[in-house]
């Protein structure tokens, strides 16, 4: 078992964090998490595990998918009801979707 108090990736815990969701963008090697405590998706270089990026959404961030073709995130914040879209060359929201309240999860067809 890891020891958290000593994870290079997250450093010290923050219970405000809470990460929920995870998706893997391919093109550019780097992993993206959903803090729903924290209404941020952090953005992990893969060739060093390091966070490298936070990035702010809107309330409560849960899943996560990524269009590796694209260049996008999309993030479902349960909180607002929106989509977030996030430009993941620049690691920005360019983007924000209302969908309705309660947003869990969401998928991309290939």
């Amino acid at each position: 078992m890891k020891d958290s108090h000593s994870d290079p990736l997250w450093g010290t815990p923050n219970s405000n964090i809470i990460p929920q969701g995870i998706a893997v963008n391919t093109s550019n090697n780097r992993v993206y998490v959903t803090n729903s405590g924290a209404n941020s998706v952090s953005v992990i270089d893969t060739s060093n595990n390091t966070v490298i990026e936070t990035i702010n959404v809107e309330s409560n961030p849960q899943g996560i998918a990524v269009n590796p073709a694209a260049n996008r995130a999309y993030v479902a914040n349960s909180g607002s009801g929106n989509l977030s879209v996030i430009d993941t060359n620049n690691n920005i929201v360019i983007d924000q979707i209302f969908v309705g309240p309660g947003l869990q999860g969401i998928a991309i067809a290939p």
